[in-house]
């Protein structure tokens, strides 16, 4: 049986989106009949790993200086014996790809082309992926081109999103779905929560469905509010996150990997920028009539009312949602785990 060992990490500080597509590609993996081993710096998402029911060592080491945990990494590496090596982290250097390289295929997951990395497969499932970019990045002396696995037939969507049919857009708006990340840095689902109580047009017009994420910091004040509320409705340890997308209208979700699940599911959806590689994604979802892009939360004074002029605009729209969902479905099916697995592993 072939192996495969994941190296990423998720935390406070980052978030959840690396363990989150690392555990996709893995469920891919274990359908194909690949072992899979997961290997963090901290423990926050060791538990989220094990019931998934993969192994996970955590080497507790700073996530944000790799070339440091090597006397750690080392002996998993050796005991494991991957035949593959999934990296997926913003802080691996050009040494720490070298040096990886002597245990297995190295392959790594991109999305903000910081360097020629010295890799053997290189993916970028991103909307915005584009080969020129790539060759740019590869074309100066001692560089070597990797395999390249571009644009969003690779995008790692668990078996779950893998839909034949989704549920025809309904004229009226009812259900609104709001994901604002693994650790919600900025607070967005406190603002939003009070966002929308204050506005008129919004109070009780029409149910609001927060996705609440382990490492939410304001979970307690955010479920004493929405107690008072009958139309706010909170969902933590989501086991069938489509199911869920399914069941709402629209969604609005920050710029991560959660756009590729909500496209899946035809969901019309408002994105927004919490972090800087989420502006082009962003931009691309809204340049393709796919999302509505209501920018970055972090330096838009107005941005709440924005996302709540948006979303009544949205309601009042049923075709505009209809071709959104059209689109979104036409971005993502759910197969790109699977399909990478296949040109590079198998």
């Amino acid at each position: 049986m072939k192996k495969l060992l994941f190296r990423a990490d998720g935390n406070a500080t980052i978030g959840a989106g690396h363990i989150m597509r690392c555990l996709s590609v893995g469920e891919a993996a274990r359908e194909l009949g690949l072992e899979c081993v997961y290997v963090t710096a901290d423990a926050s998402f060791e538990k989220l790993i094990q019931d998934r029911g993969f192994s996970c060592v955590v080497m507790n080491t700073l996530y944000s200086d790799m070339d440091r945990e090597w006397p750690a990494l080392d002996p998993v590496l050796t005991r494991v014996g991957p035949d593959a090596v999934f990296i997926d982290s913003y802080y691996v250097t050009p040494d720490y790809l070298k040096r990886l390289g002597a245990y297995g295929k190295t392959i790594y997951l991109d999305d903000v082309l910081a360097f020629a990395y010295p890799a053997d497969v290189l993916i970028n499932y991103n909307i915005y992926a584009d080969r020129e970019d790539y060759e740019s990045l590869y074309s100066g002396e001692n560089t070597t081109m990797p395999e390249l696995l571009l644009g969003t037939g690779y995008v790692p969507l668990r078996k779950e999103f893998q839909l034949s049919e989704v549920p025809p857009v309904r004229a009226h708006m009812e259900r609104v779905l709001v994901s604002v990340g693994g650790a919600d840095p900025e607070r967005m689902a406190l603002k939003f929560l009070n966002c929308f109580i204050q506005d008129r047009e919004l109070a009780g017009r029409c149910e609001f469905h927060f996705i609440l994420n382990s490492l939410e910091p304001d979970r307690e004040e955010i479920k004493e509010i929405a107690a008072r509320h009958s139309w706010i409705f909170l969902h933590e340890n989501v086991r069938r996150m489509s199911e869920l997308m399914l069941n709402c209208d629209a969604a609005i979700s920050a710029a991560g990997s959660t756009l590729y699940e909500l496209s899946a599911c035809g969901v019309p959806t408002i994105t927004y920028v919490l972090a800087d590689n989420q502006i082009p994604g962003a931009s691309a979802f809204e340049a393709r009539g796919i999302m509505v892009n209501a920018g970055d939360c972090r330096k838009k004074p107005d941005f709440l009312a924005g996302v709540c002029r948006e979303l009544k605009l949205l309601a009042a729209d049923a075709k505009r949602r209809v071709k959104m969902s059209k689109k979104g479905r036409e971005t993502a099916d759910g197969t790109g785990a699977e399909q990478m697995l296949r040109e590079i592993v198998l």
